[in-house]
């Protein structure tokens, strides 16, 4: 799939060949080890600048500006996660426990390899790592030409209004947050541990490959020196690697080709019926292989294997902490203190209902102490509002309305519009979902509250 991507690297980042320790460590490892700082747990709270920098008052780099293009931030093991204005705050959280997944696979709070913890922590100028969702649809120039003075991450695809990928890769939908913060958490590989994943320079004329780079070029059936021709990449028949986008270079192959074959040996291209935006309808085992398939041909870790053993060696047999894991957005389940939820309203056998991250007959379990943001952004939400009762009569709801704790911001259908609930020692045990303007539209969702 091609990918748009933009980074921008303000420090120039210098490769060179090192000596590789085996970066497999264990909990208790983990635990002994001193990092650059101390490991916080992440709450996944939405923060302003303002409480952000008061929050986390040893983080440098946030004093260029960025406040002019962003206005919610979100702390994951030291990378700061910033977000446009009106994104949707699920959205942002939901990003952020990617890239916690990503880093902590296990969910024990403590990243899996400390050497791409500390990456993240300082670049050479002593400041943290910087991820930036921009919403596609508010791209500018203005934003492009902006330099923040730090390394940052612009995952352009992830956040199309109404794509997010709150609950997509449940659903079998491709969820393309999780492609874009890979490539993010594979430039660190590349950079801590050259000699398997490095990229080495072409343009300076580097000659050395990585295991990674021999094994794409295996894939590839060409290696660097090959050109396209006539503006098209020419591969030979028996390659499984054809990625026809002559703007993507050898280098940036590379990138490509790391997330293919993670994703293939997780399991995540299986587990896909269909591409992104594509309706349910549509999907059919095996559905995203099958879309994929002019640039990608394997599919499951037991071809990878057979196909591409090099590079299924260097995934599953050489000791790195790798992600395992499918990350759906979902780190930590109510042991974190923030979550985001994507409302819409869908047809349910022929009747329209309210739908929770694309069910629409569910019991959701909130913990007392958590934040729970209810996103109504998607058009289908106009003129519906998604709000809370302690019963399941329909009769007289706005007199039983559950107002304790609960925010609510702009309008259905908006974009940024939300619900949010903090749930506290008086919440009922059990709340309902219904709508003032038409009844019925929350029969089937449940709230359960544990303490």
């Amino acid at each position: 799939m091609k990918s748009v991507l933009f980074t921008i690297i303000t420090a120039v980042m210098l490769i060179a060949c090192e000596t590789q320790q085996n970066p497999t460590v264990s909990s208790a490892q983990k635990k002994s080890l001193n990092p650059i700082k101390k490991i916080s747990k992440p709450s996944f709270e939405p923060m302003s600048l303002e409480k952000y920098k008061a929050t986390y008052p040893d983080l440098a780099g946030l004093n260029h500006g960025i406040d002019k293009f962003f206005d919610r931030y979100i702390n994951v093991f030291g990378v700061t996660i910033a977000a446009m204005p009106n994104t949707p705050i699920p959205e942002i959280i939901h990003s952020a426990k990617i890239y916690a997944q990503l880093l902590d696979d296990n969910e024990d709070f403590i990243p899996d390899d400390l050497k791409i913890y500390n990456y993240h922590q300082k670049d050479k100028e002593g400041r943290n790592s910087l991820i930036v969702l921009v919403d596609t649809k508010a791209l500018d120039n203005e934003w492009i030409a902006f330099k923040p003075g730090q390394r940052f991450w612009v995952p352009a695809q992830a956040l199309r209004p109404g794509h997010a990928g709150v609950g997509h890769s449940r659903d079998g939908e491709m969820d393309i947050a999780v492609e874009e913060l890979f490539h993010k958490y594979g430039k660190s590989l590349q950079h801590i541990y050259p000699s398997d994943f490095g990229l080495p320079d072409n343009d300076s004329g580097a000659t050395w490959s990585s295991t990674l780079s021999d094994a794409m070029d295996q894939a590839r059936g060409i290696n660097r020196k090959i050109k396209p021709v006539n503006g098209k990449w020419i591969y030979p028949r028996n390659a499984w690697y054809t990625y026809d986008d002559t703007s993507c270079e050898w280098g940036c192959q590379i990138d490509e080709y790391l997330w293919h074959i993670w994703g293939t040996n997780i399991g995540y291209y299986e587990s896909l019926t269909r591409a992104p935006d594509r309706p349910k309808y549509e999907g059919k085992p095996g559905g995203w292989c099958d879309n994929i398939s002019g640039e990608w041909k394997i599919c499951s870790k037991e071809k990878l294997k057979e196909v591409d053993f090099p590079s299924f060696n260097l995934l599953n047999n050489k000791g790195y902490q790798l992600p395992t894991r499918i990350p759906f957005g979902e780190y930590g389940g109510n042991n974190v203190k923030y979550h985001g939820y994507e409302v819409d309203v869908a047809l349910d056998e022929g009747i329209r209902k309210f739908s929770i991250n694309r069910k629409s007959s569910l019991t959701l379990t909130l913990k007392r102490g958590n934040t729970y943001y209810f996103d109504q952004s998607l058009e289908n939400n106009s003129g519906l509002s998604f709000r809370f009762t302690s019963t399941k009569n329909e009769d007289n709801l706005e007199k039983t309305e559950y107002r304790n704790g609960v925010l609510i911001k702009g309008k259905p259908g908006g974009r940024g519009s939300y619900i949010r609930i903090t749930i506290d020692s008086n919440t009922p045990e059990k709340l309902y979902i219904y709508c003032p303007e038409k009844i019925g539209l929350g029969n089937n969702i449940k709230l359960l509250i544990k303490d």
